[in-house]
C-alpha cells in the first residue's frame, strides 16, 4: 500500500536518474533547506515581519487577532485567488526569490511544492504533529519523514441540501448511494427543471468520492510513482455510478462555486451540493433565499464500505527563501490550535479544524441560523475522528489537478468519465517523466 511517509523528493528524483546536488537545489529553489534559510535570531524581543498568502475566509480575522496579541511578530495577510489558480504564482515567486514567508497550500498540492523544492522542512519547530493533529491533517504534511506544513483544516464531506424542497417532493434524504440515485431520478421526474445535485469538475470532489469508496490514484514509493486512476476498481465504480446518472439526464455536469450554482439554489432548481463541510458557510453566504430551508447531513454511503469521506484541506507552509521560519511556524501553529483563532476559522469560513483540540472547540456546537438553528457540525465530529486515511497525492498534482478539471468539465455521453480519467493519467505520466521522476 502507498504510504505518504515513503514520499521523498531526493528518492524520486534519484530514482528517475536525476541526481540533483545541493548546489543545483539552491539554484532551482532559492535555498538549500530550512536550516540554512532560517537562521535569523527569532527571539521574543526581535521585531519580525511576515507575509502570508492565502484565500480562505476567516484567515484575515485570525491574522488580525494574532497581530493584536503579538506586537513583535507582525503578519501581513494578502488575499489571493484560490488554490490551483494561485499555486503557479507561488512557485514562480519562490524561483524569483520574492515569495512570501507563509502560504496556504492544499494538501493535494503539497507534494508538488516539495518536488519543486519550494517549501521548507519545519520539523525542527513543528512539535508533535502526529499527536496534535488528526490523521488526515498530520499525514498530509508528513512526507518522507519531513514536516512541510502545519495542518489547518480537513474536510469531512457532507450533503448540504434544501430539506424543505425535498420534503415537499416527498423524497427522503438518501443515506446510501443507491437511495441517492433513486432520489435524483425522482427529483427529475417531479420537476424536469430541477436536479438533486450536479457533478462538480473540481478534482477534489471526485477524489473525495473515490477515497470514500476505498480507492486511490497513486502508489508512491521512495523512488517510483505509479499512476493508477484507470486501473483502480473504486475509481471505476464511482465513475460508472455518476456516469449513469449523467447519461440519463438526472445529473448535470459543471464547475462548482459559480454564480450559476447559487442562482439555481436560490431558484429551488438545485437541491443539494456534496462538498467539504466548509461549504456550509459558502451556501449560507450566497443563497439568501434558502435561510431556514436548508439542512446538512453526512454523505451517502456504500453498504460494503460504510464511513464518511474527506475532501482535503490545507496547511500553512513556510516557503523557501523565508529568513524567519521559526517565527512563521510559531504563528502557523497558533492559528491552527489557539481556541480563539480556531473559533474564528470555524465561524467565518466553516473550516473544520485539523487540530485534535479543535474538535472540542465550542464553535462546533454553535447553532447556525441559516440551517434552522441546527448544530450542523456536531454529527461530523465522530466522522472526522474515524475517517480512514490511506490516500496519497502524486508529486505533480498541481498540473494533474488542472488537467483533471479541464477533462471532467467535458464529461458527457460522448466523453465519459473513464475517458477523462484516462486522459488525465496520460498527461500526468508525461509530466512525471518530464520532471525526471521514475514511473512504475
Amino acid at each position: 500500500m502507498a504510504n505518504l511517509h515513503s514520499f521523498s523528493r531526493r528518492g524520486l528524483l534519484l530514482g528517475g536518474g536525476v541526481a540533483m546536488t545541493t548546489m543545483a537545489l539552491a539554484a532551482c529553489g532559492g535555498s538549500t533547506g530550512a536550516s540554512s534559510s532560517s537562521t535569523s535570531s527569532d527571539t521574543s524581543d526581535a521585531k519580525v515581519s511576515l507575509t502570508f498568502w492565502g484565500w480562505a475566509p476567516g484567515y484575515k480575522e485570525a491574522v488580525e487577532l494574532w497581530n493584536k496579541k503579538n506586537p513583535n511578530t507582525q503578519v501581513k495577510w494578502i488575499a489571493t485567488e484560490a488554490s490551483r489558480k494561485i499555486y503557479p504564482k507561488m512557485l514562480t515567486a519562490v524561483k524569483a526569490n520574492n515569495a512570501p514567508d507563509l502560504a496556504q497550500v492544499g494538501y493535494e498540492a503539497l507534494p508538488s511544492f516539495v518536488i519543486q523544492d519550494a517549501v521548507q522542512d519545519i520539523k525542527e519547530w513543528a512539535g508533535d504533529v502526529g499527536k496534535n493533529f488528526t490523521a488526515a491533517g498530520a499525514k498530509s504534511v508528513n512526507l518522507g519523514g519531513a514536516v512541510y506544513g502545519i495542518p489547518v483544516d480537513t474536510a469531512p464531506m457532507a450533503m448540504i441540501y434544501n430539506k424543505a424542497l425535498l420534503d415537499s417532493l416527498k423524497i427522503k434524504m438518501p443515506k446510501t448511494w443507491d437511495e441517492f440515485a433513486s432520489a435524483a431520478r425522482a427529483v427529475k421526474k417531479a420537476d424536469p427543471k430541477a436536479s438533486l445535485t450536479y457533478f462538480s469538475s473540481d478534482p477534489n470532489f471526485l477524489a473525495g468520492l473515490v477515497r470514500q469508496a476505498g480507492g486511490r490514484w497513486y502508489d508512491v514509493t521512495d523512488s517510483t510513482v505509479k499512476v493508477i486512476m484507470t486501473q483502480d476498481a473504486a475509481s471505476r465504480k464511482v465513475a460508472d455510478f455518476w456516469q449513469k446518472l449523467i447519461n440519463e439526464g438526472s445529473i448535470p455536469v459543471h464547475e462548482g462555486y459559480t454564480p450559476q450554482v447559487y442562482k439555481q439554489m436560490n431558484e429551488d432548481t438545485l437541491i443539494s451540493e456534496l462538498y467539504g463541510i466548509w461549504d456550509t458557510a459558502l451556501i449560507a453566504q450566497n443563497v439568501s433565499k434558502g435561510k431556514g430551508k436548508w439542512a446538512v447531513a453526512p454523505l451517502p454511503e456504500w453498504p460494503d464500505r460504510p464511513g464518511g469521506a474527506d475532501m482535503g484541506g490545507s496547511a500553512t507552509v513556510v516557503l523557501k527563501g523565508s529568513k524567519n521560519a521559526e517565527a512563521a511556524v510559531r504563528f502557523a501553529t497558533w492559528m491552527s490550535t489557539d481556541p480563539q483563532a480556531v473559533s474564528i476559522l470555524i465561524s467565518k469560513g466553516g473550516l473544520w479544524p485539523a487540530s485534535t483540540t479543535g474538535l472540542a472547540n465550542k464553535a462546533l456546537q454553535k447553532p447556525d441560523a441559516f440551517y434552522s438553528n441546527d448544530k450542523v457540525f456536531v454529527p461530523f465530529i465522530d466522522v472526522a475522528k474515524n475517517l480512514k486515511y490511506d490516500w496519497v497525492w502524486g508529486p505533480t498534482q498541481v498540473q494533474a489537478g488542472q488537467d483533471m478539471e479541464n477533462n471532467l468539465v467535458k464529461v458527457s455521453k460522448s466523453y465519459p468519465m473513464t475517458k477523462a480519467l484516462a486522459d488525465t493519467q496520460e498527461s500526468t505520466l508525461a509530466k512525471l517523466k518530464k520532471q525526471g521522476i521514475k514511473v512504475g
